[in-house]
């Protein structure tokens, strides 16, 4: 009995001490392929993790891993926590002394990043995640695996089905239509840029219910012709305050020179957009699909801010 009790005591003791250590803040991590196709796989999940673009910072930030960045890029607005790390130099020419000096574990970089600067990182043996999503599903996808390899894989799991849970209710509205309103991508106003096809911003505008007529210059971000607009007419024309170097704004755009005979303006369906909402393959893409989906249907605006 003295032995059965000496073991009793010796079990309270430890179940005492395993109840005041802190459970571990981080589960395994899970080996990924990157959209560079490379493999990343982490010893133990990072504490230390920089971003290198702005889509990033907000997928690390809405997944609950804004305690562990230690780094962003000037451009890294959002959420407003973010704004409150260590810059380490543009999207473009991020500083690789600062990198190295934050001593990260991870970095996170995005296609908008010049490769030079990702394979100076790799030579360096920093371990480089590379996401490059051109797409809704693509996002989704590059969110699922950033989980992954960060060992975040329940709370990641959890936001990235809340995403697909309100974009799905959205489609619902939406509906399968045998008409696709023509819609003009305004990205910048002098000369006039617009979304081209096969990105991310056409994309959202196909998830949408929308045509996107930049298309039909091409892919990337073509310069679209008065005369070319005038003839392909959109029945929406969406811009964004940022696409000229004043602030733009609905009423500028409805009295442009020649615009007067474009449908969308004498049909008032011209809608001022936050592009960081449209442009960025962030968890708030949502909110941006939500705004489009209003711009071009907006009989179903009422039932869309609900979602």
């Amino acid at each position: 009995m003295k032995i059965f009790s000496r073991i009793m005591k010796i079990s309270s003791i430890l179940l005492l001490i395993a109840l005041l250590i802190p459970p571990a803040v981080q589960s395994a991590t899970v080996g990924i392929t990157d959209d560079l196709g490379n493999e990343v796989e982490l010893d133990e999940a990072p504490e230390r993790i920089i971003s290198l673009a702005p889509n990033i910072t907000e997928m690390l930030f809405a997944v609950g891993l804004g305690d562990r960045v230690v780094g962003i890029t000037t451009y890294c607005d959002y959420p407003e926590e973010a704004m409150e790390v260590d810059t380490i130099g543009s999207i473009t020419e991020p500083n690789i002394e600062a990198i190295v000096s934050k001593e990260p574990d991870l970095i996170v970089a995005d296609g908008i990043n010049p490769m030079e600067v990702i394979e100076r990182l790799q030579e360096l043996d920093m371990n480089v995640a590379g996401f490059y999503p051109a797409s809704v599903q693509d996002t989704f996808s590059a969110m699922n695996r950033l989980g992954l390899v960060t060992g975040n894989i329940e709370e990641t799991t959890e936001v990235v089905n809340e995403m697909e849970s309100r974009m799905n209710a959205i489609l619902d509205l939406i509906g399968d239509r045998d008409e696709r309103p023509q819609v003009f991508y305004e990205i910048w106003n002098e000369p006039l840029t617009t979304a081209g096809g096969d990105n991310f911003i056409d994309n959202m505008i196909s998830l949408a219910g929308g045509e996107n007529i930049g298309a039909e210059a091409g892919s990337g971000w073509p310069q679209f012709g008065l005369e070319d607009l005038i003839y392909l007419d959109p029945e929406v024309y969406i811009s964004t305050p940022h696409s000229a170097d004043h602030q733009v704004s609905k009423e500028e755009i409805l009295n442009r020179d020649n615009y007067q005979v474009l449908t969308a303006v004498q049909e008032d369906r011209v809608h001022i957009i936050d592009q960081d909402l449209v442009s960025r393959p962030s968890p708030r893409l949502i909110d941006g699909l939500k705004a489009l989906a209003g711009a071009i249907y907006p009989e179903i605006q009422e039932e869309l801010e609900d979602i």
